[in-house]
C-alpha cells in the first residue's frame, strides 16, 4: 500500500522480531498481495516508534493492552491517535491508564474484530487467509470519530463508524464466541494439546445454539443502554467471514474461517 511501518515490540517478547529486525521484511502468503512486504524500522523503543508515526495501531491479544499501554504511554502525546485492533472496550483501560502518564488529548479508538484472518507461518512470514469486509471503528471522543475513520478508512476501506466505544465494544464478537466455544470444548482442547482448530472443529450446530443463548445476552444489554446492536451471526456475514444465516450458518460456510 506504499505505507511506511515501525513495528513496535515489547521486550519481554523481543525474539519474536528478531528475524523481521534483521531481514526488514515480512514474507506473506494467502489471497492477497503476497511475497515481501518491508518493514521501515523494529525496534523495542516506544520512544522511537513514537517518533516515527502518529498512528498508532495496537495490534495485541486484550491481555496485552495494559503492558502496551504503560510501556508507551508515557511518549504519547494529544498529536497521537492509538487504534487498538480489535479493542473489546480496550480503548477506555488504555485512555484511563495513559492519563495516569500526564498526557491529555489523545485519540484513542477501537474496531470491533481484527481485519485479518491470519497465522504466523514463521519467524518472518504469515499467511492471510481474509480480509473483514466491514470494520467497525468507536473512538473516544466521540466527537473525533469521523476525522479518526478518514484517517483510518486509508488504510482499511471497509471501516464504518460506531456512534461510541461502547457500541463498537458491545458490537465485539470475540467475547460472545470464543468463551462459549471454548468452554464446549474444554476436553478436546485439553487432548488435542494445542492441535485443536475452534472454527472447524469446535463450533458445531449444538455449540452454535450455545453461542446464540450468550448472544441473546449481550443484546439485551445493549437495547438496556440504548443500543440496537446487530446479532452475532448476522454481524459474521456483515464482516465477510461467511454466508448469510445463523452463526452456525455463517461459520459452517466460512472459507477463512474453517481450514
Amino acid at each position: 500500500m506504499g505505507n511506511e511501518i515501525c513495528l513496535l515490540e515489547h521486550p519481554s517478547f523481543a525474539q519474536s522480531v528478531e528475524q523481521i529486525a534483521r531481514v526488514k521484511e515480512i514474507n506473506l502468503d494467502g489471497v492477497l498481495e503476497t511475497g515481501p512486504a518491508p518493514i521501515s524500522k523494529v525496534t523495542l523503543d516506544p520512544k522511537e516508534a513514537s517518533e516515527f508515526s502518529n498512528t498508532v495501531l495496537l495490534i495485541v491479544s486484550a491481555y496485552a493492552h495494559r503492558p502496551f499501554a504503560e510501556f508507551c504511554g508515557p511518549y504519547l502525546t494529544k498529536n497521537h491517535t492509538v487504534v487498538i485492533m480489535p479493542g473489546t472496550l480496550g480503548a477506555m483501560e488504555f485512555s484511563t491508564l495513559v492519563a495516569e502518564f500526564g498526557v491529555s488529548g489523545i485519540t484513542v479508538g477501537e474496531v470491533d474484530t481484527a481485519p485479518y484472518v491470519c497465522r504466523k507461518t514463521s519467524k518472518a512470514g504469515a499467511v492471510i487467509w481474509g480480509e473483514v469486509t466491514r470494520l467497525g471503528l468507536g473512538v473516544l471522543p466521540a466527537s473525533k470519530t469521523d476525522d479518526v475513520a478518514d484517517e483510518v478508512r486509508a488504510l482499511f476501506p471497509g471501516i464504518v463508524p460506531y456512534k461510541d466505544v461502547m457500541e463498537c465494544g458491545l458490537s465485539s464478537m470475540n467475547p460472545v464466541v470464543h468463551p462459549a466455544g471454548v468452554l464446549m470444548n474444554a476436553g478436546r482442547v485439553e487432548y488435542s494439546r494445542g492441535e485443536f482448530y475452534f472454527y472447524e472443529e469446535g463450533v458445531s450446530s449444538s455449540v452454535a445454539k450455545v453461542i446464540e443463548k450468550v448472544d441473546s445476552e449481550r443484546l439485551a444489554i445493549g437495547s438496556a443502554l440504548g443500543y440496537d446492536l446487530t446479532p452475532v451471526g448476522q454481524a459474521f456475514h456483515d464482516a465477510g467471514f461467511g454466508p448469510k444465516g445463523s452463526i452456525w450458518e455463517a461459520i459452517n460456510g466460512s472459507h477463512m474461517l474453517t481450514r
